[in-house]
């Protein structure tokens, strides 16, 4: 018996020493990169509050409290939802945590690209022939603001983000999940040639923290077209939150699969980084009509 508890507390202190705090340690260097927080800024920032952002590490409830950015999330309305679309559901969902993951555990990144106050990052994933990217940057506007652009003004997409020549809503299912088809740009000269996507997107807020889900689906909503080939995206999307600076920080990770079994993947990695890339400048641009639309608009009504 005293054998057995000393084996049981031998594996006990392994599995702390080994796996709790080599995590706990992991997690600490994360949050502190993404929330460029140094080894001597304070836990406590002005007004008393935490120079930490911890919702993104607790279980969501049904309802969010208020965050003095902005009101409560009324809990989601699942109850039109058939078989297919609570399967989507729990493709969703177990998007999310995929896309969670993949920000705030990144491990083995690699900078592509830094440059413009935009940094793009890659990293070999095993499921995918394609590299995975994840970028970061900052913008001056409220975290509504990003999310209008981002999701709400979907139809606009295509004046602004240059690498889109097509993308609508093709279905809606519920207040934060809908079902999107897209095509893509030429790439590489033209070596690389346009793409059809038909992407489940879904969104959510944690307390100050948006997240908007994308992953693409075989779904008989919309047929694939005879004049693309039909592209395929793993859990990705954007998550941005306010940074320690009053900017909104925005995260982006793209995760596709081109179908591209004839072109280097060198070429295809580096004409990622450059869409990426062009993509956050083409945003922030976009970020400038809006809340110049938006002043013009309040000045007009005063």
């Amino acid at each position: 018996k005293q054998w057995y508890q000393r084996r049981v507390r031998g594996t006990e202190v392994w599995l702390f020493e080994t796996k709790v705090l080599k995590v706990e340690n992991q997690v600490t260097r994360n949050v502190r990169r993404n929330y460029n927080i140094g080894e001597k800024t304070p836990l406590l920032g002005p007004g008393g509050q935490s120079a930490f952002n911890y919702s993104a590490f607790q279980t969501p409830s049904a309802t969010i409290p208020p965050t003095p950015g902005g009101a409560a999330l009324p809990p989601e309305d699942l109850s039109n939802l058939d078989y297919r679309g609570e399967r989507l559901y729990e493709v969703a969902g177990d998007s999310l945590s995929q896309l969670r993951e993949t920000v705030f555990w990144p491990d083995g990144w690699t900078t592509e690209s830094d440059k413009e106050g935009v940094k793009v990052f890659s990293r070999a994933q095993r499921k995918m022939p394609n590299k995975l990217f994840l970028s970061e940057s900052n913008f001056f506007c409220s975290l509504d603001d990003l999310f209008d652009v981002l999701y709400r003004q979907i139809g606009d997409t295509t004046t602004w983000n240059k690498g889109v020549i097509e993308l609508e809503e093709v279905e809606r299912l519920n207040s934060r999940m809908d079902i999107v088809y897209s095509v893509g740009i030429d790439g590489a000269g033209g070596l690389i040639k346009s793409r059809e996507f038909l992407t489940l997107r879904y969104w959510t807020k944690e307390r100050d923290m948006f997240f908007i889900v994308n992953r693409d689906i075989d779904d008989p909503v919309k047929a694939p077209s005879k004049s693309y080939v039909r592209g395929c995206n793993g859990p990705c999307g954007y998550v941005f939150f306010p940074d320690l600076d009053g900017s909104v920080k925005l995260t982006y990770v793209v995760n596709c699969d081109l179908k591209l079994p004839f072109v280097p993947s060198k070429v295809i990695n580096s004409n990622m980084v450059d869409v990426i890339h062009a993509f956050h400048v083409a945003l922030r641009k976009r970020i400038d009509e809006h809340l110049e639309s938006k002043r013009r608009k309040n000045t007009f009504n005063s």
